[in-house]
């Protein structure tokens, strides 16, 4: 009896031994479970949900949840890459530091896709660099994070009535416009989106060579079968459709050359993918670059996806800069500062209804610039594929209709003053703007859904060609209508001063609104650091 009692109280504290032994080994994942890294001066918690497996990419990824400070969180993956920014030439010595490159990304400001040579995934390597041992050359160094994107307004269609064809380019009197200028070949669009049909025959004759940054290789044509597949076959009708060809619609620069990127699709995409799109868009010496997309939850933008935006509004265009669109997004929604609509070189396109009013769906915020109408009819798929057998659509619609249209009168702009930096036309877009009705401006002159007002491409040309305007519209007894002074430009509070006092109070205007575009601005590049 003895011995049974002594062999159970021997088991029993072998077992409670090895319990604790067992729960040491548990505990010891689970302390491993939370990593973090510095994103822009940000530091980014990233709480490992899972074990790494093969994803439908074929890449083998680790799920995690991202925890930004002030409690936003975001689901994403980490795979084997990090991306690092280093000071120029300073690449070579990355290997001292137990880092593998990869390949370049924007080597022209130190951005490197690389991976840890002692085996550890992007979040790991992140770490370590930014550890106590941190590189003196080392300037960032962040995992190549795989989000959820998604397309600004693919799947939504408009509740709003709707005016026959091509009503939105009726509301811009884009016919005016191409009267000064229908663009230039010389002035390359970039649709950062889906990928695009390159034999519509409305678009075939506009296609440059594109770039496919998610199989790396110089096809972006859609993939068959994925969701929202038109959408950049619909973006890159707005912008730049053929015109004057007896087919189809007319695009919003005429001349203009378009080249496709295809960067969504039904999978979470890398962050250096974003980057290569940005890369090859500076390759290209790209004039204006169109993005209808934005992460699928709400996340402050990645600092090396700034960066490279910013570098392509610093240097793109032979040093003059690119004009970089983004589409606000429909989730109706306050932008929080550190999104991606808030980076410097973004101008930000919210969307209107034919009757210049607020749509349901459009974010607001104060890095909304400016606002277009919705580009409800465009280019499709052709034959079987698309959303519509006549190789149309009439229910394309969303921010994403939008940021095409506003995308397609910078065009203009660029062709007309080829001289100008991407700086000045911004500012010249958003000085030109048209009041929205229902705004209702802060002492700026900017509100918070409709910005700094309706994108007006006949004000912006006059005013960078140098024309005189055309004259009021007339009544039917000849005499000047009563909203002769809103046609030529006046402001509502001076229409009716003599015409010295409106030329000052014009004036006047003029100057406080660009202060005021200078100083949003200038809030943005503070934020960015």
């Amino acid at each position: 009896m003895r011995r049974k009692r002594f062999t159970t109280l021997f088991s029993a504290a072998l077992f409670l031994f090895l319990a604790a032994g067992a729960g040491d080994a548990l505990a010891s994942p689970a302390a491993a479970r939370t990593a973090s890294f510095l994103d822009g001066g940000r530091r980014v918690s990233a709480e490992r949900l899972g074990p790494a497996a093969l994803g439908a990419t074929g890449a083998v990824l680790a799920p995690v949840r991202l925890h930004y400070p002030g409690g936003r969180t975001v689901q994403a993956s980490v795979g084997a890459t990090a991306i690092v920014e280093v000071e120029p030439g300073a690449e070579g010595a990355l290997a001292a530091a137990g880092v593998e490159v990869v390949r370049p990304l924007m080597p022209s400001i130190g951005l490197w896709l690389v991976k840890d040579t002692s085996g550890g995934d992007g979040l790991d390597l992140a770490e370590r660099l930014q550890g106590a041992a941190r590189p003196a050359f080392l300037r960032e160094a962040i995992p190549d994070l795989h989000v959820r994107l998604v397309a600004r307004g693919a799947p939504f269609t408009p509740n709003d009535p709707r005016l026959p064809g091509q009503w939105y380019f009726d509301d811009l009197r884009m016919e005016e416009a191409w009267g000064r200028t229908r663009g230039d070949a010389s002035t390359s669009i970039v649709v950062v989106d889906t990928g695009c049909d390159l034999d519509h025959p409305d678009l075939a004759a506009k296609m440059d060579p594109g770039r496919d940054v998610i199989d790396g290789d110089d096809d972006p044509t859609y993939k068959p079968g994925e969701d929202g597949v038109s959408h950049g076959t619909a973006c890159a009708g707005l912008v730049a459709a053929d015109t004057d060809n007896g087919v189809g619609i007319a695009g919003g620069c005429p001349a203009c050359r378009v080249r496709c990127v295809r960067l969504l699709d039904d999978e979470p995409r890398p962050i250096s993918q974003s980057v290569d799109a940005f890369e090859f868009a500076l390759q290209v010496n790209a004039s204006v670059v169109s993005n209808s997309w934005g992460y699928a939850e709400p996340m402050p933008v990645p600092r090396v996806v700034e960066d490279a935006i910013d570098r392509l509004f610093d240097a793109g265009r032979d040093g003059k800069g690119a004009l970089v669109l983004f589409a606000a997004g429909n989730d109706d929604r306050e932008i929080n500062d550190d999104e991606l609509q808030a980076v410097r070189g973004v101008l930000t396109v919210g969307a209107v209804n034919h009757l210049e009013e607020q749509t349901s769906f459009t974010n607001r915020g104060s890095s909304i610039d400016l606002v277009a109408p919705t580009g409800t009819l465009s280019t499709d798929i052709a034959g079987s594929e698309g959303d519509s057998p006549t190789d149309y659509t009439s229910l394309f619609g969303g921010t994403s209709s939008a940021c095409p249209v506003a995308a397609g009168v910078a065009g203009l702009l660029v062709s007309a003053a080829p001289e100008r930096t991407a700086s000045e036309l911004y500012d010249v877009m958003i000085r030109t703007a048209r009041p929205a009705p229902y705004a209702v401006p802060d002492e700026s002159g900017h509100d918070p859904i409709f910005g700094h007002g309706i994108i007006d491409p006949v004000a912006a040309l006059r005013e960078l060609l140098g024309d005189e305007p055309p004259p009021p519209p007339l009544e039917g007894d000849g005499e000047p209508g009563p909203d002769a002074a809103e046609q030529v430009g006046c402001a509502c509070a001076a229409a009716g001063a003599p015409s010295g006092e409106r030329r000052g109070l014009a004036a006047a205007a003029i100057l406080g609104l660009a202060a005021a575009v200078r100083g949003r601005r200038a809030a943005r590049a503070r934020r960015g650091g």
